[in-house]
């Protein structure tokens, strides 16, 4: 291999040892050495820019903005309020209230989008039940990811796998959905096992909300803006408009009805979720531009695979996932998949298939394995609560290959 392919992957390398030793902000890390990919001339600066998923970003600064006028006006209290009712104050009726709510609106909003309005509400519940919020997030992510791939337009990887391979929404929700449902009551059901040191689930607690918890009076617009902005992405291939302007437009046209808008507007934004993908990004785009995704791709295409090629494909992708953020690594993959179809005409849909439902798998096995994972972890933070790559790559790992073992059995059987 060349130096520069041998940089890249000192830099991935690097990647992970800096993130498991929890030294600096995960933003500094990817954004250092994607910097140093382009001192160095492995990347040009126009190649690293042009590297970067600005529709993705543009989203989630969008969801951030619209998401923390929403928080202004009451409605996360009210929902916390609620939410306590349901669970009868028990933390793991709490859990199963949410992972269900969770898996079914990742259907039919993209997952980042359903952590970012559902998880503030989970960790305003969890405290007043004086329950660690931590593992609950975490079983709401996986969640989120499983039933995200149900649908089109459930997960970022769903929207690029879509649009490249023609599909439309009622075809992909019948080639994924009953696995995505299969997987979800499995996790489900694991849930004891999987968090059950971390969840103490003793006797439920009577909570009594000491106020009634206050809305806006400007909220209703808000949540009519909120529909539309719903409208906008189940509408966004028809309508030819970018998921980021879908979101930045709606924020843009709540501004007027939030509540004191201009006030710290500035963190109303995640910067260094935003930072951190940027870096993730342009490292997925050396890993593109030295060649070694092609290196992959040759592999892949060797004759001895045969039949095999979407289950070893499903595999690879989940593995790669689990290491690199799914959005980059499956817009990467895109090309490589044309040339796959281009020199294996027998094969057909079964192959970006194997690419969705591996993303959305490998992608909970670690905190950087998909986007709803680090806006999670960006969110508890901001809340005070620390989760580390390790302490979620145990829990993920396990949800990770628990699920695996269905995704092999499925696209092994189905094609």
């Amino acid at each position: 291999m060349s130096a520069s392919e041998w940089l890249v992957l000192a830099s991935l390398v690097a990647l992970y040892a800096l993130l498991l030793g929890d030294w600096f902000h995960r933003a500094w890390v990817a954004l250092g050495l994607a910097a140093l990919l382009v001192v160095t001339g492995t990347m040009s600066p126009e190649a690293a820019f042009r590297s970067i998923d600005w529709n993705t970003l543009g989203l989630l600064a969008g969801m951030m903005v619209f998401v923390s006028f929403l928080k202004d006006g009451g409605l996360f209290e009210w929902l916390g309020a609620q939410a306590l009712r349901w669970s009868r104050g028990h933390p793991w009726r709490l859990l199963g209230v949410f992972y269900g709510v969770t898996g079914l609106v990742s259907s039919v909003l993209d997952n980042v989008t359903t952590i970012l309005l559902l998880s503030p509400v989970l960790i305003q519940a969890a405290e007043e039940l004086d329950v660690d919020p931590v593992p609950l997030v975490m079983a709401a992510v996986v969640a989120s990811n499983l039933g995200g791939v149900a649908t089109l337009i459930g997960d970022p990887p769903n929207i690029l796998i879509g649009t490249a391979a023609g599909l439309s929404f009622a075809e992909f929700l019948k080639l994924l959905g009953p696995v995505a449902l299969i997987m979800l009551g499995l996790v489900y059901w694991a849930l004891p096992w999987l968090l059950g040191r971390e969840i103490k689930g003793g006797a439920p607690k009577t909570v009594v909300p000491r106020d009634r918890p206050a809305v806006s009076p400007r909220l209703p617009w808000l949540l009519a803006i909120l529909a539309l902005m719903l409208i906008g992405f189940l509408m966004q291939h028809v309508l030819h408009v970018a998921v980021a302007w879908v979101a930045i437009g709606g924020a843009l046209l709540a501004w007027p009805w939030a509540e004191h808008p201009w006030r710290g507007w500035m963190r109303r934004i995640d910067w260094g979720t935003l930072g951190f993908f940027a870096g993730v990004f342009v490292l997925v785009g050396a890993l593109e531009a030295t060649g070694l995704i092609g290196r992959v791709v040759a592999v892949l295409t060797s004759p001895g695979l045969g039949l095999w090629l979407p289950v070893v494909l499903f595999l690879g992708t989940g593995i790669f996932s689990a290491l690199l953020d799914n959005v980059p690594l499956v817009a990467a993959l895109i090309p490589a998949l044309a040339e796959l179809h281009t020199r294996n005409p027998l094969f057909g849909v079964e192959l970006w298939v194997a690419v969705g439902l591996g993303a959305a798998v490998g992608g909970n096995a670690t905190v950087i394995g998909a986007s709803a994972n680090v806006v999670a972890q960006g969110l508890l933070f901001e809340r005070g609560y620390r989760l580390s790559f390790g302490r979620y790559a145990r829990f993920g790992t396990q949800v990770a290959l628990l699920t695996a073992l269905i995704g092999v059995a499925y696209v092994g059987l189905r094609f």
